[in-house]
């Protein structure tokens, strides 16, 4: 049977796992980053809200904020076991993470880099810490991406199989590679 613990253990256990590469720092998601993650939101769709035709930049920006609002909402309804992560490189946040810990399967919920932290290793670092995470206790990877996304690229090398539409994401999932072993990790209240 797998070790129940927190989100403070995931971290650490996902900072562990990297012995091939460094990946930035992890700590659980507060409050307080708010405006970070709705800074994270908007660098991710700001090319999108320029196709909106009469929109101005603050109007765009608004309705990036909350589209940002109603994602945290979604997230804390639908994955309020998960642990929520952010991404730090010295001592400044540069992304977030967020991994579910189910009981027949560790959801990759969201992983997600400001533009300038891109293309460098840390996106698929983090990914195989999650996948080892998986490894260890024997369950599936699953994701959902957008089926035109680049990161689905990435997803598709690492091993994951495209499932299915659901709405506008592709759900995606990536068989244990290693028996399930006692002492793994899951999470807990």
């Amino acid at each position: 049977m797998a070790a129940k613990t927190g989100p403070s253990a995931l971290i650490g256990w996902l900072n562990a796992s990297q012995t091939h590469r460094v990946i930035p720092d992890l700590r659980p998601q507060v409050g307080d980053d708010a405006a970070f993650l709705r800074e994270l939101f908007v660098s991710r769709r700001w090319q999108e809200t320029l196709a909106a035709p009469g929109w101005n930049d603050q109007q765009r920006l608004a309705f990036l904020h909350s589209q940002a609002d109603l994602q945290q909402q979604h997230y804390a309804r639908h994955y309020a076991d998960a642990a929520f992560m952010i991404i730090e490189q010295r001592g400044q946040p540069i992304g977030r993470l967020c991994v579910l810990c189910a009981e027949q399967e560790v959801r990759l919920v969201d992983v997600a880099l400001l533009p300038a932290y891109q293309q460098q290793g840390f996106g698929s670092a983090l990914l195989d810490a999650v996948l080892a995470l998986a490894d260890s206790t024997g369950k599936p990877c699953t994701l959902s991406v957008e089926p035109f996304s680049p990161a689905r690229r990435l997803y598709e090398r690492a091993g994951f199989e495209a499932l299915a539409l659901q709405g506008p994401y592709l759900q995606m999932r990536r068989v244990s590679r290693q028996p399930q072993v006692t002492g793994g990790l899951a999470m807990d209240d």
